[in-house]
């Protein structure tokens, strides 16, 4: 969390410690001023965008780069247009690239065989709110924890963060906004667009902050020679003889596995080794800041890899936007689904795909996980204990991104009191199922990765409308040919509240 403190101080905001308050607000509240900023202050209509860098992102071969970098500043055009409040940012979508840069200065596209992008998620808005965001974690270890690697990916923190200051300041609507979390290797093909009227919405947006977690997968020609598959066994996260597991004190490498390893009592049951440390192979718990997921002490010199060459690569960001027009409805991250859950947002996220007995027909050696959770958040729950949202209020769905990893075949949402399928992808040989693998040598196409993901998204005549409480089934069938760790089955869903109409403009 320094470099948050080091960025902020730049900016001429001073960071202060100290508790944020709750109080009890109705849900008309936080939406309310949306619509009287919007009301009196549309802006122009044209379509506008801009592009963004990423700090270096080092690494030798093996390494992982997960952290969250310090605030950066957005462009100062765009600061300048929102600058004085009285019109507001409305995303409209975002595109994103690897890159590095070559010998002559050009901009190259980097592979996934080259640094695989294992998850990103992206921290946008004003600066006063990151400074808000910075004093909670300044105070609360735990919460800076959440805001920071693998633990990141759950949304906990900033879905917490988010209530909280909804509740102390209700009228700073649209003052931080969160991206992406657990989208990783699709990136290319996996286009993030929102239909009207559904926009992410900003009042002031000053500075943005990725979250990076990228692997080095270029191996050297002598250390890929004894793996025979296209793909590099490390985007698999493997734990290393280097990885010191306590199983009685709960601790990898002496601390404690971050986020905790649980899943729910339902999936737990089916005997995945993800779900007890004692069993853990590899996974985001295996994946952290600095880690190596190659064996060190047979592929190094030196305990470091200090012997290994550096190589540098950044992610780059391209957000499309528009003033905020009369209509333009505010999005929130959904509490679904992902199948080692069963409540509101992310368990275990991650687990194993066992490989299948011996002897099993091909086209029955599959892996079906499934799991059934609410739609949005709502008040009494752990991890929306400040929401002010009731169980039987409305939403629309809008946008569903779905996330698998390699040897995924398909994953479908299902509306679990209708058995109505609402989005859904599969693998097909040509790509054209919403599931794309690639089979040749250049960026987005890498042969035998995944490389797409197609998400859903509907606008306001055509967005499916729920209770937050309804029941939405998630189920997820990957290849078991060859066993794996830390594989993903999620939604990545974007609602809009709908039932209070002062949120309508």
């Amino acid at each position: 969390m320094d470099g948050y403190r080091e960025v902020l101080h730049k900016s001429g905001l001073q960071v202060r410690k100290g508790n944020m308050t709750s109080s009890t607000v109705p849900a008309t509240s936080m939406v309310l001023p949306l619509a009287l900023l919007l009301g009196s202050a549309a802006g122009s209509t044209e379509r506008m965008n801009f592009t963004v860098w990423s700090q270096p992102v080092r690494l030798r071969y093996g390494e992982v780069y997960n952290k969250l970098q310090s605030p950066e500043k957005l462009p100062t055009h765009v600061v300048a247009r929102y600058s004085d409040g009285k019109k507001m940012m409305a995303l409209t979508g975002f595109d994103v690239d690897m890159v590095r840069a070559g010998a002559d200065g050009t901009e190259l596209r980097v592979q996934l065989n080259d640094h695989y992008l294992h998850h990103y998620a992206l921290q946008f808005g004003e600066a006063e709110s990151m400074r808000k965001m910075l004093d909670t974690a300044s105070a609360d270890v735990s919460f800076a924890r959440m805001l920071s690697g693998c633990h990141a990916m759950t949304r906990v923190g900033v879905n917490s963060f988010l209530d909280r200051l909804h509740f102390e300041e209700p009228h700073r609507i649209g003052r931080v906004s969160m991206f992406g979390s657990a989208a990783g290797a699709e990136y290319r093909k996996n286009p993030q667009r929102f239909n009207s009227p559904f926009r992410a919405l900003l009042r002031r947006p000053q500075v943005w902050a990725p979250l990076l977690h990228i692997i080095n997968t270029k191996a050297p020609v002598e250390a890929g020679a004894e793996h025979s598959a296209a793909w590099s066994p490390l985007i698999e996260c493997p734990c290393t003889p280097q990885r010191k597991i306590n199983v009685s004190a709960g601790t990898i490498d002496g601390r404690a596995a971050d986020p905790p390893i649980h899943c729910s009592p339902e999936f737990a049951a089916t005997g995945n080794p993800s779900c007890h440390l004692a069993t853990y192979q590899g996974g985001w718990r295996c994946c952290e800041d600095k880690m190596f997921l190659i064996d060190t002490a047979k592929e190094c010199a030196n305990p470091d890899c200090s012997e290994k060459p550096v190589d540098e690569v950044h992610m780059k960001f391209t957000f499309f936007y528009e003033d905020a027009q009369p209509g333009a409805r505010q999005m929130e991250g959904a509490a679904c689904c992902d199948v080692t859950s069963v409540t509101q947002g992310d368990e275990n996220i991650e687990y194993d795909v066992p490989v299948c007995l011996q002897g099993t027909a091909p086209e029955e050696c599959r892996h079906i996980a499934e799991s059934v959770q609410p739609l949005a958040f709502f008040d009494g729950h752990p991890k929306s204990p400040l929401s002010s949202y009731r169980d039987s209020d409305l939403v629309d769905l809008v946008f569903a991104a779905p996330h698998l990893h390699l040897a995924g075949i398909s994953i479908e949402l299902i509306d679990h009191l209708t058995n109505k399928t609402i989005c859904e992808v599969h693998r097909t040989a040509n790509n054209s199922g919403g599931i794309a693998y690639g089979h040749g040598a250049t960026p987005g196409n890498e042969d035998g990765y995944l490389v797409g993901l197609t998400p859903c998204h509907w606008g306001g005549a055509e967005a499916p409308r729920f209770r937050r409480d309804h029941p939405m089934r998630t189920r997820a069938v990957y290849n078991a040919s060859l066993g794996h760790t830390g594989v993903m089955s999620l939604w990545l869903m974007q609602v809009s509240a709908a039932a209070d109409p002062d949120f309508l403009v």
